[in-house]
């Protein structure tokens, strides 16, 4: 608790020249704030690297959220609620003629020698999302990822110091799995790179998927990505939105596409052609109907569309959370 009360000391500090004064009662996990409009006190509730779930879960009005390394979605919850962030980040409490909303304080940027879940490392974070609950040692979650044992050591390091891995046994026979899919699944989603595009274009077709098959039989090594990918595994949306997603490899030549009648432009694009170091999206990529990136890559890449298109990524986020 010491980050805690170390940030409703600065917190005191900061409001004392309005005339208020915040109290903290570690023994009954209470903070009041007292103002000349109103007073408050809200009920403590801890969550460490939470979910945007966690936080929908855990906000009542009665209640200040103490957050610790949340990911960006679930701040993005937390937008609307009251909450505080440690070790010095933002802090909101609205109610009873109070408002309290602070900007987390400006800091140096610093250099971070933590391994990122993007391209090859971020194969591992779509491995597990796809297998569960299941308990992996290094060298299957390697193997299954095609990666080296040690990266995927370092990035399973990362992970089981942030909580996000249930851990069994020691050395050799140590094995580890997934304890929170969700809060997983959105770190993955923050931290992955976008692509590169190579080629956005126009192909007639009478539907995405008739403009899917047509691209997809002229590069047979491509794979649909984003919404119709994410569709394709749930049906949800009756129109997917343009322009389609196709990912192609890094010696992805584009001349069999212009012969079949792809014209290259820009404005009017109904499909983008796009690659990334390494081919990471190949790993996973399902062969099962129109060739397509994996169910979690293609949740990845749609978890921040609006619209209908936040009702299919929460769909499919919902199935890999119930896969055993």
């Amino acid at each position: 608790m010491d980050d805690f009360v170390n940030r409703v000391t600065q917190l005191q500090r900061q409001v004392s020249p309005a005339g208020m004064t915040i109290q903290a009662d570690i023994e009954t996990k209470h903070l009041c704030v007292h103002s000349p409009l109103g007073s408050t006190c809200l009920r403590l509730v801890q969550l460490y690297r939470p979910s945007s779930s966690d936080i929908q879960q855990a906000a009542t009005e009665d209640v200040l959220l103490v957050l610790t390394a949340p990911s960006r979605k679930a701040l993005e919850a937390a937008a609307t609620t009251n909450y505080l962030v440690l070790p010095n980040g933002a802090t909101r409490i609205v109610a009873n003629g109070i408002v309290l909303v602070l900007d987390a304080p400006a800091q140096a940027a610093k250099v971070s020698h933590q391994v990122k879940l993007t391209g090859r490392t971020g194969i591992v974070a779509e491995t597990l999302l796809l297998h569960g609950t299941r308990r992996w040692s290094v060298r299957e979650l390697a193997h299954q990822s095609q990666i080296s044992p040690a990266l995927a050591h370092r990035v399973l390091t990362r992970l089981e110091q942030e909580g996000l891995l249930l851990t069994e046994g020691s050395g050799p026979d140590k094995v580890r799995a997934v304890r929170d899919l969700r809060t997983l699944a959105e770190l993955w989603s923050h931290e992955e790179k976008t692509p590169q595009t190579v080629l956005r274009g126009f192909l007639y077709g009478s539907s995405p998927e008739a403009v899917a098959q047509q691209v997809l039989a002229a590069s047979p090594d491509g794979a649909i990505g984003t919404t119709l990918a994410a569709n394709l595994y749930k049906p949800t949306l009756t129109r997917v939105p343009l322009p389609l997603r196709v990912w192609v490899k890094s010696d992805f030549d584009p001349t069999p596409l212009f012969t079949l009648g792809l014209e290259k432009t820009d404005e009017g694009a109904n499909i983008e052609f796009v690659r990334s170091k390494d081919d990471p999206w190949c790993v996973h990529r399902s062969e099962e109907g129109l060739p397509k990136v994996s169910k979690a890559r293609a949740w990845m890449e749609i978890a921040e569309m609006g619209g209908r298109t936040q009702e299919l990524a929460e769909g499919l986020l919902k199935e890999l959370e119930e896969q055993r």
